[in-house]
């Protein structure tokens, strides 16, 4: 990891990418992804799992993540950044200039 910041698209990018590599992903590949446990919580807790992008299975004292249909959605949009890019330019009062 790099000390270069990451924008929250990029960072949830990392997340799903990371899931989607075995279909599921373990708190700890996660948490490589993240660097902190408040980021874990930050990201995972309180926005991922909260928006339903993603869902949490418990076996014994692990966890594992995986992608909802929200979440499948959600991963097209960011790998494609165009159509990312466009809602951003959108999303503010007026039209946004690059």
């Amino acid at each position: 990891m790099t000390n270069k910041k990451r924008r929250p698209s990029q960072i949830t990018l990392e997340i799903l990418d990371a899931i989607d590599e075995k279909g599921e992903a373990s708190k700890w590949d996660l948490l490589k992804v993240l660097g902190t446990s408040w980021q874990f919580h930050h990201w995972i807790e309180e926005f991922l799992l909260k928006e339903r992008f993603i869902k949490q299975r418990e076996e014994g004292k692990h966890y594992y993540y995986s992608k909802t249909d929200l979440g499948v959605q959600l991963h097209e949009l960011l790998r494609n950044g165009k159509i990312l890019k466009a809602f951003l330019k959108i999303s503010g009062k007026r039209l946004r200039r690059e």
